[in-house]
Protein backbone atom coordinates (compact mmCIF):
# COMPACT_ATOMS: atom_id res chain seq x y z
CA UNK A 1 0.00 0.00 0.00
CA UNK A 2 1.17 3.98 -0.67
CA UNK A 3 1.62 5.90 1.52
CA UNK A 4 -0.79 8.74 1.57
CA UNK A 5 1.85 11.43 0.87
CA UNK A 6 2.52 9.85 -2.36
CA UNK A 7 -0.95 9.96 -3.82
CA UNK A 8 -1.90 12.82 -6.40
CA UNK A 9 -5.00 14.68 -5.97
CA UNK A 10 -6.21 17.09 -8.86
CA UNK A 11 -6.06 20.47 -6.77
CA UNK A 12 -9.34 21.29 -7.94
CA UNK A 13 -10.38 18.21 -5.74
CA UNK A 14 -8.31 18.81 -3.10
CA UNK A 15 -9.67 22.00 -2.52
CA UNK A 16 -13.58 20.73 -3.21
CA UNK A 17 -12.13 18.49 -0.27
CA UNK A 18 -10.37 21.25 1.61
CA UNK A 19 -13.87 23.45 1.64
CA UNK A 20 -16.47 20.69 2.34
CA UNK A 21 -13.71 19.98 5.57
CA UNK A 22 -14.12 23.66 6.70
CA UNK A 23 -17.83 23.35 5.91
CA UNK A 24 -18.06 20.11 8.40
CA UNK A 25 -15.81 21.45 11.15
CA UNK A 26 -17.74 25.01 11.31
CA UNK A 27 -20.65 22.90 11.31
CA UNK A 28 -19.66 20.67 13.92
CA UNK A 29 -18.28 23.77 16.06
CA UNK A 30 -21.05 25.72 15.45
CA UNK A 31 -23.18 22.31 17.29
CA UNK A 32 -20.39 22.31 19.91
CA UNK A 33 -21.07 25.98 21.00
CA UNK A 34 -24.76 25.75 20.52
CA UNK A 35 -25.32 22.66 22.32
CA UNK A 36 -22.93 23.84 25.53
CA UNK A 37 -24.23 27.07 26.07
CA UNK A 38 -27.60 27.06 24.66
CA UNK A 39 -29.30 24.30 25.66
CA UNK A 40 -31.26 23.54 28.89
CA UNK A 41 -30.19 21.10 31.18
CA UNK A 42 -28.62 21.23 34.79
CA UNK A 43 -25.60 22.42 33.54
CA UNK A 44 -25.54 24.69 30.15
CA UNK A 45 -27.93 28.39 29.84
CA UNK A 46 -31.24 27.92 27.93
CA UNK A 47 -31.49 28.07 24.49
CA UNK A 48 -32.07 31.49 22.59
CA UNK A 49 -32.66 29.45 19.37
CA UNK A 50 -30.15 31.84 17.76
CA UNK A 51 -28.59 28.92 15.68
CA UNK A 52 -29.99 27.34 12.90
CA UNK A 53 -29.80 23.79 14.26
CA UNK A 54 -30.64 25.76 17.98
CA UNK A 55 -34.23 25.93 16.16
CA UNK A 56 -34.50 22.58 14.46
CA UNK A 57 -33.94 21.12 18.07
CA UNK A 58 -36.63 23.74 19.38
CA UNK A 59 -40.09 22.86 19.34
CA UNK A 60 -41.86 26.22 18.47
CA UNK A 61 -44.29 28.19 20.68
CA UNK A 62 -47.53 28.59 19.57
CA UNK A 63 -46.88 32.24 18.73
CA UNK A 64 -43.94 30.80 16.71
CA UNK A 65 -46.18 28.87 14.89
CA UNK A 66 -48.93 31.78 14.81
CA UNK A 67 -46.30 33.86 13.20
CA UNK A 68 -45.20 31.28 10.77
CA UNK A 69 -48.54 31.18 9.59
CA UNK A 70 -49.36 35.05 9.40
CA UNK A 71 -46.07 35.06 7.07
CA UNK A 72 -47.11 32.50 4.80
CA UNK A 73 -50.40 33.59 4.50
CA UNK A 74 -49.08 37.17 3.46
CA UNK A 75 -46.32 35.94 1.13
CA UNK A 76 -48.64 33.07 -0.90
CA UNK A 77 -51.80 35.55 -0.72
CA UNK A 78 -53.75 32.25 0.97
CA UNK A 79 -57.04 31.87 1.03
CA UNK A 80 -59.28 31.34 4.51
CA UNK A 81 -59.04 27.49 3.46
CA UNK A 82 -56.14 27.15 2.26
CA UNK A 83 -54.60 29.09 5.81
CA UNK A 84 -57.24 26.73 7.60
CA UNK A 85 -55.74 23.96 5.54
CA UNK A 86 -51.96 24.85 6.52
CA UNK A 87 -53.16 24.99 10.27
CA UNK A 88 -54.43 21.45 10.17
CA UNK A 89 -51.02 20.44 8.49
CA UNK A 90 -48.88 21.90 10.61
CA UNK A 91 -50.67 20.70 14.32
CA UNK A 92 -51.31 17.10 12.96
CA UNK A 93 -47.28 16.80 12.20
CA UNK A 94 -46.38 18.55 15.05
CA UNK A 95 -46.24 15.15 17.44
CA UNK A 96 -44.19 13.82 14.47
CA UNK A 97 -41.67 16.68 14.71
CA UNK A 98 -41.44 16.71 18.38
CA UNK A 99 -41.16 13.10 18.71
CA UNK A 100 -38.39 13.44 15.83
CA UNK A 101 -36.37 15.99 18.09
CA UNK A 102 -36.78 13.65 21.41
CA UNK A 103 -34.85 11.03 19.40
CA UNK A 104 -32.02 12.74 18.00
CA UNK A 105 -31.58 15.49 21.03
CA UNK A 106 -29.73 13.43 23.06
CA UNK A 107 -27.29 12.22 20.18
CA UNK A 108 -26.65 15.76 19.49
CA UNK A 109 -26.15 16.56 22.84
CA UNK A 110 -23.52 13.37 23.67
CA UNK A 111 -21.79 14.70 20.21
CA UNK A 112 -21.59 18.89 21.35
CA UNK A 113 -20.29 17.69 24.64
CA UNK A 114 -17.54 15.04 22.74
CA UNK A 115 -16.68 17.94 20.47
CA UNK A 116 -16.15 20.54 23.32
CA UNK A 117 -14.42 18.30 25.23
CA UNK A 118 -11.94 17.12 22.34
CA UNK A 119 -11.21 20.50 21.93
CA UNK A 120 -10.90 21.63 25.68
CA UNK A 121 -7.94 19.22 25.91
CA UNK A 122 -6.18 20.80 22.90
CA UNK A 123 -6.36 24.15 25.08
CA UNK A 124 -4.02 25.24 28.45
CA UNK A 125 -5.47 25.76 31.26
CA UNK A 126 -5.68 29.59 30.61
CA UNK A 127 -7.02 28.87 27.29
CA UNK A 128 -9.75 26.58 28.58
CA UNK A 129 -11.24 29.64 30.87
CA UNK A 130 -11.06 32.02 28.42
CA UNK A 131 -12.66 29.73 25.74
CA UNK A 132 -15.34 29.02 28.45
CA UNK A 133 -15.65 32.94 28.94
CA UNK A 134 -15.50 33.80 25.03
CA UNK A 135 -18.55 30.98 24.45
CA UNK A 136 -20.77 32.99 27.45
CA UNK A 137 -19.67 35.92 26.03
CA UNK A 138 -21.27 34.22 22.38
CA UNK A 139 -24.33 33.49 24.60
CA UNK A 140 -25.24 37.03 26.09
CA UNK A 141 -24.73 38.46 22.17
CA UNK A 142 -27.52 35.56 20.78
CA UNK A 143 -29.75 36.82 23.98
CA UNK A 144 -29.76 40.14 22.54
CA UNK A 145 -30.16 39.56 18.87
CA UNK A 146 -33.17 36.99 19.65
CA UNK A 147 -35.24 39.27 21.78
CA UNK A 148 -34.50 42.21 19.70
CA UNK A 149 -38.01 42.48 17.05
Amino acid sequence: MRPLSSIKVPARSLAVIVIVAIIVASVVAGVAIDRVLLRSSPTMIGDTGFHPLSSALRSPTPEERRRLRRELAKELSLTPAQDSAFDTIMMQRAGEFSALREEIRPRVERLVSDVRSDMEQVLTPAQRERFRRLQLRDVDTARRMSSTP
